[in-house]
C-alpha cells in the first residue's frame, strides 16, 4: 500500500514539475530544432550522428538525452543521407533485430549495454524510415 501512495505523489509532482517549466521546456524543444536544422542542413547523416553522440556523452540525465534524441532526429530529417546509411538498420517492427542492432552499434561505439545510447539510437532507425 505504501508503494502504491509514494508512485502515486512521484506522479502528482512530475505532472506538477512539467506544468510549472512547460514554456520553458517548450523554448527549449524549440531551440534543439533549430539548432540541429542548421547543423544538419548541407551535412551527412553521419555528421549527425557522431554529434549527437558527442552530445550524449556530456548528457547528465533524461531531459539532456532528450534534447540530444530531438537534435539526432532533426539533424537526420534536414541531412543528405548517403547511400547505404540505411543498409543495415532493420526497422522498428523487427524488435529482435532492432535490439541487437542496437546493442551492437553501441558496442561499436565503445557505449556497450549503456542503456542512453540504445534509446538514442533508435533515431536512426526512424530517421531511416522517414528517408
Amino acid at each position: 500500500m505504501m508503494g502504491v501512495v509514494l508512485v502515486a505523489v512521484a506522479i502528482y509532482l512530475g505532472v506538477r514539475w512539467l506544468r510549472e517549466h512547460e514554456g520553458e521546456l517548450r523554448e527549449k524543444g524549440r531551440a534543439v530544432v533549430t539548432e540541429a536544422e542548421n547543423f544538419g542542413r548541407g551535412k551527412d547523416a553521419n555528421a549527425c550522428v557522431d554529434e549527437a553522440f558527442a552530445r550524449l556523452h556530456r548528457c547528465d540525465g533524461f531531459i539532456c538525452e532528450a534534447k540530444t534524441k530531438i537534435f539526432l532526429e532533426n539533424c537526420i530529417r534536414v541531412s543528405n543521407v548517403p547511400a547505404g546509411f540505411c543498409d543495415n538498420v532493420p526497422k522498428r517492427s523487427e524488435i529482435l533485430a532492432s535490439a541487437k542492432w542496437a546493442l551492437e552499434e553501441c558496442a561499436r561505439r565503445g557505449m556497450a549495454n549503456d542503456q542512453p545510447c540504445t534509446r538514442l539510437i533508435g533515431t536512426v532507425q526512424e530517421g531511416c524510415v522517414q528517408k
